[in-house]
């Protein structure tokens, strides 16, 4: 029988070893095997840094938010979570939102034919808690782009969307400033001081639903009053 030299056994054992090592290194760096989401590449507004520099970067999220027209097959909206059974003769004519701690409260006018037996709230939200070194409660600065603060004042609603492109976790969504991407949605997250980086979240996804599918285009406004108060975290 031939001999096999104890060079060529070493050998065989190393590079049989480097394979094992090999696999061992990649089942650990695998996020499939251990349930490990991929980084999020989402834009954020950084903690430090001047206020200049935290507002480009709000601004940058705007950006993405900025509603775009919808052409094609996606442009249809297959259904609509509670609509109203006689819309567009009964709908909403005006969405109310309060900033005031700790509900933000949403009401909801009605008008159309059995427009008094729908639902009007009040509704908990959470408005924009804005950047550090910035006065929400001021109408001016609340309007201000790249401000994270929600916009004080009157506004017509001027379309809707699935979700946002800043963050898909907020669906169901009715835009009332889209040169901001400012708009009213559901999120998972609905603290009881401002959170948002502009927007209005809803507490609940039905509720979300509701406004979305019963307001119309330039006849439905949002009216955003009261006194915004600091939250213990700005961005």
């Amino acid at each position: 029988m031939k001999k096999i030299s104890s060079g060529r056994k070493a050998r065989s054992r190393s590079k049989a070893g480097k394979r094992n090592t090999t696999r061992k290194t990649a089942a650990k760096k695998s996020p499939a095997k251990r349930g490990v989401k991929p980084t999020s590449k989402l834009l954020k507004i950084p903690r430090t840094g001047s206020l200049a520099v935290r507002m480009a970067a709000a601004k940058k999220i705007e950006a993405m938010d900025r509603p775009t027209t919808a052409r094609g097959p996606a442009a249809a909206q297959v259904s609509h979570p509670q609509r109203n059974s006689n819309f567009p003769d009964a709908y909403i004519t005006q969405i109310s939102v309060r900033l005031e701690d700790p509900d933000h409260s949403v009401t909801l006018t009605w008008t159309g034919p059995n427009g008094s037996a729908q639902e009007t709230g009040p509704f908990r939200s959470s408005p924009g808690a804005g950047l550090r070194g910035l006065n929400c409660d001021n109408e001016a600065t609340s309007r201000r782009s790249g401000s994270t603060c929600t916009p004080k004042g009157t506004f017509p609603v001027t379309g809707f969307a699935s979700r946002l492109n800043s963050h898909p976790e907020a669906k169901d969504v009715t835009w009332f400033v889209p040169a901001r991407g400012i708009a009213l949605h559901y999120y998972p997250s609905v603290p009881k001081y401002a959170a948002s980086h502009g927007c209005v979240r809803l507490q609940l996804r039905r509720v979300a639903q509701l406004i979305k599918n019963n307001s119309r285009v330039g006849l439905t406004s949002v009216v955003v009053g009261g006194t915004w108060t600091k939250p213990p975290h700005q961005y």
